[in-house]
């Protein structure tokens, strides 16, 4: 993907939540870092300070950690989202995650100093950044009651629904990981009629 069709992507996404002029626009422009992974590639490893937000333009990227020296999947990120571990960015803490290409990916890179000077001198990036946190919160706290109060055959109904681009482009056991199921519940799962 081109820069200029980078460009084009995010700003349409970003025009279905705020409307801003050119002066406000080139200033976000000017933050931009573009960045290509390949599959396996990691974007961030456990240890590092994570000190960016990434759109992702194109791709697939998995968001893991390990658990009891277990790897545990915790989310997956494709097209027109954001990926960071929040709680690195916002606490300035050590990552206790690993953010990995699963596919290619082009990633847009907003660096933590340049997004503050953005929400210092233009309360319309503001506005964007907190609405993108309470979209990313809903969708945690969404996950989290999903996981107390639904059964098994239901979050894997709700997966294929909210993913279906991830089921055919991401290995299962992946899939198995994110649902907290082994890879042969997961196949009889999926054998189920719906």
């Amino acid at each position: 993907m081109t820069e200029t069709e980078s460009l084009l992507k995010i700003e349409a996404f970003i025009k279905t939540i705020i409307q801003p002029n050119k002066e406000e626009w080139d200033a976000f422009t000017e933050i931009i870092r573009f960045k290509t992974l390949k599959k396996k590639e990691l974007l961030l490893e456990e240890g590092k300070v994570c000190n960016f937000i990434a759109f992702v333009n194109s791709g697939i990227l998995r968001e893991y950690s390990f658990l009891n020296g277990k790897e545990a999947t915790l989310d997956f990120v494709d097209d027109n989202k954001f990926i960071s571990d929040y709680q690195s960015f916002i606490m300035e803490v050590p990552s206790k995650q690993y953010l990995e290409a699963l596919t290619d990916v082009d990633l847009l890179i907003l660096r933590k100093d340049d997004i503050n000077f953005l929400y210092d001198k233009y309360k319309i990036w503001e506005r964007f950044g907190r609405l993108i946190i309470e979209a990313i919160f809903c969708g945690v706290e969404q996950k989290r009651k999903m996981i107390i109060s639904t059964s098994l055959d239901e979050q894997y109904r709700d997966f294929v629904a909210a993913y279906p681009q991830i089921l055919q482009k991401v290995p299962q056991y992946y899939i198995a990981s994110y649902l907290g199921i082994s890879p042969e519940h997961l196949s009889r799962l999926r054998k189920k009629p719906n």
